[in-house]
């Protein structure tokens, strides 16, 4: 499967594994450990040794891979929460942001400042390995967009079943689709359609007014 990355940040991305929050049924694309395993590779988080071998521990729901993946789909939902709230001029939950600080926390004890050839940048400690490490990803992206003059430009796709979350970096600030070519042409074919049901419906009155006029005439 191949993942989509639209939203311009990993942790907008991370919750956009699934579709439409809210609904009876959710589409979902991550619903074991390999396919978070699958996502992780490509958004870049994972060499392909390390997919390897948590394709293995996956495969064989062993107790990291397992307790991983469940933590994994928590964050992804203390995520859409509180960015969705933030989307809609709202503020985030207490609880929900207390949750998304214990994860900051976990995160921050595995980086390091490391130098990196002729500079230096924070990086993770080499025992930092793992579905954690993924986890640890998403929630320092999610923070780093908490805390920087972005928020104001985070939306959710104005789609009638989409609940996507993305950085609005156009020039207006006026996107309202996570993806123009699928979500916005859909609004655009049911805005033809609607405006075609209801021309039609004006013109029938007109077209029954000028048959009783010709039968009148014929008469």
């Amino acid at each position: 499967m191949q993942f989509e990355f639209i939203a311009g940040n990993l942790a907008l991305d991370f919750a956009n594994t699934v579709h439409d929050y809210g609904a009876s049924v959710s589409e979902d694309d991550l619903k074991s450990g390999s396919e978070l395993v699958r996502w992780a590779r490509q958004a870049g988080l994972l060499s392909e040794r390390e997919s390897q071998e948590l394709y293995r521990q996956a495969g064989a729901n062993l107790g990291p891979a397992a307790t991983g993946f469940q933590r994994s789909l928590r964050l992804r939902r203390l995520v859409y929460e509180v960015f969705s709230d933030l989307s809609h001029g709202g503020r985030p939950r207490p609880g929900a942001l207390a949750a998304l600080n214990s994860y900051f926390k976990q995160a921050m004890a595995a980086v390091s400042i490391q130098r990196v050839r002729d500079r230096y940048e924070l990086g993770w400690e080499e025992n930092a390995f793992g579905l954690d490490r993924v986890l640890w990803a998403v929630t320092r992206s999610a923070m780093d967009l908490l805390t920087s003059e972005r928020l104001g430009r985070i939306r959710q796709c104005a789609g009638d079943t989409c609940t996507w979350l993305f950085l609005d970096t156009s020039r207006n600030g006026m996107r309202r689709w996570c993806d123009m070519e699928a979500c916005g042409n859909r609004a655009k074919v049911r805005r033809f359609r609607q405006r075609v049901k209801t021309e039609a419906r004006h013109a029938r009155p007109r077209l029954e007014r000028g048959d009783a006029r010709r039968r009148a005439r014929e008469t």
